[in-house]
């Protein structure tokens, strides 16, 4: 009962999140005029990821009254399969990686990723909406629940594709409309810029070996339980 409880939270979560964003966060133009510029919100990774969030918890949700709980993939229903690639591929390693370089920054220099001046327009607690709560829920959905992961190459080569497809976004947004995306790529050379680019690619195709290593330590003997079942068929 627990487990359901938690993807409805985080249902309920990134859901509110994105409506406020929505409707709610009315930053001025003066404040910040990229803002309004290209992309609209769809240019800020933490957007993007509260959606993949939503998704994600959603399929979860469905998942406990339509899906299966199976610990072998052929056996598995097509809302359990949505849900272990996805949090395998973009769910936990993007959720975390929001998190953890917003945070990171904030510490070293907010102004490179949250100028003090937004406190004005978007509440401490919707900020934490948009970039805490993401790395405890997923931590406790990596406890809580048992993922079957794809492949290494397959998961990492999504989770690849997802982080470059980024780059060339933002990179897109910089050369249209002559402006970046975050204060932090401003204030760095083209050669600090593009290296700061590779280590935040190569810090997401961690983050899955991460998961993937941390799912198959706390769930073990689930996985080990699912070979054997698997050599006696």
């Amino acid at each position: 009962m627990l487990t359901p409880l938690l993807h409805f939270l985080g249902v309920a979560n990134f859901a509110y999140a994105i409506y406020y964003e929505f409707y709610h966060i009315n930053i001025p133009r003066e404040v910040s005029k990229t803002r309004h510029l290209y992309g609209g919100p769809w240019k800020y990774l933490t957007f993007i990821n509260l959606w993949i969030q939503l998704f994600y918890f959603l399929i979860a949700l469905l998942n406990h009254f339509m899906g299966t709980e199976a610990k072998t993939r052929p056996q598995s229903s097509l809302l359990q399969t949505l849900r272990d690639g996805l949090f395998a591929t973009l769910a936990f390693p993007i959720g975390i990686f929001v998190g953890t370089i917003f945070w990171g920054l904030y510490a070293i220099n907010r102004n490179l990723i949250f100028p003090t001046i937004l406190d004005m327009y978007i509440p401490t607690y919707v900020n934490h909406m948009l970039h805490t709560t993401v790395i405890p829920i997923q931590i406790w959905e990596l406890v809580r629940t048992f993922h079957v992961y794809p492949s290494r190459r397959k998961g990492m080569a999504l989770t690849g594709l997802f982080c470059f497809g980024y780059l060339v976004w933002i990179c897109f947004i910089a050369y249209a409309g002559g402006f970046w995306v975050y204060p932090i790529f401003k204030k760095l050379s083209p050669e600090q810029r593009a290296a700061f680019m590779l280590g935040c690619a190569v810090l997401g195709g961690v983050l899955y070996v991460v998961g993937e290593f941390l799912n198959s330590c706390i769930w073990a003997q689930t996985i080990e339980k699912s070979k054997l079942k698997s050599k006696a068929k």
